[in-house]
């Protein structure tokens, strides 16, 4: 009898740790849902109101691919929005998926856009990426990059 309850407290053990994950992963997931709101609204205000949001949550080393192929880093977003060379009109994303590894994630939609960034141009349906790692309790963006889709 003994045996059976070795094996039924394994079992239960064994069943306990994926919840405690998913938990964790779900959490986590949230948490990155969260920050992606704020700056999607903070790119909607644009101007200086976006400064301090885009500061907090990209890297210092981040990179910022737009469907022009360009590399934007950090200082040259945040001056976007402080020249006004980057403004979004509209902005309505779709089909997120968001996949936790520990302190790093990737997340991946569509977005129908329509403003410029940095300058340039950015209209239609573009399929996104963006890998997010956790600094100081933050998570942080350290890639953003939009590729078209041909209608």
């Amino acid at each position: 009898m003994k045996p059976r309850i070795v094996i039924v407290a394994l079992l239960v053990l064994a069943l306990a740790v994926p919840a405690t994950m998913l938990a964790q992963g779900s959490k986590a997931e949230q948490e990155i849902r969260a920050v992606m709101d704020e700056l999607h609204q903070a790119n909607l205000k644009g101007g200086t109101e976006a400064i301090p949001i885009f500061a907090r949550y990209y890297a210092d080393d981040v990179e910022r691919i737009p469907p022009n192929g360009a590399i934007y880093t950090k200082a040259q977003i945040l001056e976007g929005f402080r020249t006004g060379k980057t403004k979004v009109e509209s902005s309505e994303f779709s089909d997120i998926k968001i996949r936790v590894y520990g302190e790093t994630a990737v997340a991946t939609g569509i977005v129908r856009v329509k403003g410029t960034v940095i300058g340039a141009a950015v209209t239609g349906q573009n399929r996104w990426t963006r890998v997010f790692v956790k600094h100081g309790g933050t998570w942080q963006c350290v890639l953003y990059q939009n590729t078209p889709i041909k209608q």
